[in-house]
């Protein structure tokens, strides 16, 4: 089986690293927190270094989620251009669109204004000319994160107007795209990764907060809540639906119905 390389494994790649482990794949994963360290080593994971997870990546599938803050994307594509991996994907982020609105998929232009964006707009550059492919990513939940656990703890605040339709995706939904993508996505090419219905806030707490028996969070002005909570737009994933894939929880409340029942 092709090894496989994860670089920043956290949240989502850890869980991609222990499906593929158990399957019997040969599986490298590049991390610093100790606890996902121990937990990948019980499952038969290897933990090289970055370096050295580099330096074995040619003929690998490699999958990269480590930030543009970080500083490595433009030396780390040169790295593994020589080296020459089989298959690269990049984790970005549908953040790259800024604060565009409505219907949003791959052809919708670019934010170059905001620094932000600007630095995953850089870092899928570096990997394109490796035939590096992006996913472009919504808000990520599942066990252990999302709105049920800021409800919970008491720190989700609403926009006072509810607020617009924010795109999110189940954890094992994206772990299943990146499994697709690697196996049969376009080299150089992008998809956007959300669920089949996005929502907003107000519509998402009022079904979480009456399904946990917890009441509605403060409201506060749209103005105050972080800047990927303003907007109002809805993910396409029909690029990523013409290479087979389908998500298990297509909407919120299939998502996190299955998250509280499961206790996560």
């Amino acid at each position: 089986m092709v090894p496989l390389i994860l670089l920043g494994c956290g949240y989502t790649l850890t869980r991609l690293a222990l499906v593929e482990a158990r399957s019997g794949r040969p599986v490298l994963a590049v991390t610093r927190d100790e606890k996902r360290r121990e937990e990948l080593s019980r499952a038969g994971v290897q933990l090289p270094s970055l370096d050295e997870a580099v330096a074995s990546a040619k003929g690998a599938h490699v999958v990269s989620s480590i930030p543009p803050e970080a500083g490595l994307d433009a030396s780390l594509s040169e790295s593994l251009a020589r080296v020459g991996p089989a298959r690269l994907v990049y984790l970005s982020s549908t953040g790259v669109y800024g604060d565009a609105r409505g219907h949003v998929d791959e052809s919708t232009p670019l934010d170059t204004t905001s620094t932000r964006a600007r630095g995953r707009i850089d870092a899928e550059a570096h990997y394109r000319r490796l035939g590096g492919i992006s996913l472009r990513i919504a808000g990520i939940y599942g066990p252990g994160r999302g709105l049920h656990e800021r409800i919970r703890s008491g720190t989700l605040r609403i926009p006072e107007s509810g607020g617009g339709r924010i795109s999110r995706v189940h954890v094992d939904d994206l772990v299943e795209a990146l499994r697709v993508v690697l196996e049969r996505g376009e080299p150089g090419g992008m998809y956007c990764v959300a669920d089949d219905r996005p929502a907003t806030q107000a519509e998402t707490s009022q079904w979480l907060c009456a399904r946990l028996g917890l009441p509605l969070p403060p409201a506060v002005p749209l103005t105050s809540l972080h800047e990927s909570l303003r907007g109002d737009r809805a993910i396409s994933n029909a690029r990523l639906k013409a290479l087979g894939w389908r998500p298990r929880y297509p909407d919120f409340i299939v998502g996190f119905s299955a998250l509280l029942e499961a206790g996560a």
